[in-house]
Order: C-alpha cells, then sequence, then structure tokens
C-alpha cells in the first residue's frame, strides 16, 4: 500500500512555500514526488489526493526538497506513476 507525505522546507527568500508532496511504496521507498506551489493538494493526481489533503507535515531541509525534486518524477496522472500502469485500464472502464 502506497502513503502520501508531505515533506516541507522553510520559504524561499522571497516567501514562497517550499512543500513536496511525495508518494512512497509499501516499503518506504519514494516513487514519485508534486511540488506544492500554491496547489495545495491539487498538485497531487486525483486519486491520491484526499489523502495528500490530510497527511501530516514533514520537516525536511531545502536541500533535501530540491533533491526530491531533481530526482522523483511528477507525472500528471496516476497511471503514469512507475508501478501504476494498471490504472490505466481501470479508469477507462
Amino acid at each position: 500500500m502506497s502513503k502520501i507525505l508531505h515533506l516541507c522546507a522553510l520559504n524561499d527568500v522571497n516567501g514562497n512555500p517550499q512543500r513536496v508532496y511525495v508518494l512512497a511504496d509499501s516499503e518506504g521507498k519514494y516513487i514519485a514526488a508534486w511540488d506544492e506551489g500554491y496547489s495545495g493538494d491539487h498538485a497531487v493526481p486525483g486519486i491520491w489526493r484526499r489523502e495528500a489533503y490530510a497527511a501530516n507535515r514533514i520537516r525536511v531541509s531545502v536541500t533535501t526538497y530540491l533533491r526530491i525534486l531533481r530526482q522523483l518524477p511528477s507525472p500528471k496522472w496516476a497511471e503514469d506513476v512507475p508501478g501504476y500502469s494498471h490504472l490505466r485500464d481501470t479508469l477507462i472502464a
């Protein structure tokens, strides 16, 4: 079972938020990330949006925040997340 984490770094020098929603698999491995920006939980594909809304914030460093955004994909659709291509078939039916 996957889980959404809400990782929060300090705001940048202009006051912009530096927060990211991360999808972790059942083993805790990070598999996708979405920069929150000013979108809030709407930055996350719909299938995980409710979980993103309820996610507890976890404080991280700016370095960690930037590394996660650099290393993980941020697919627009849930079925494009690695390991979730099976959702494509269920959404069509």
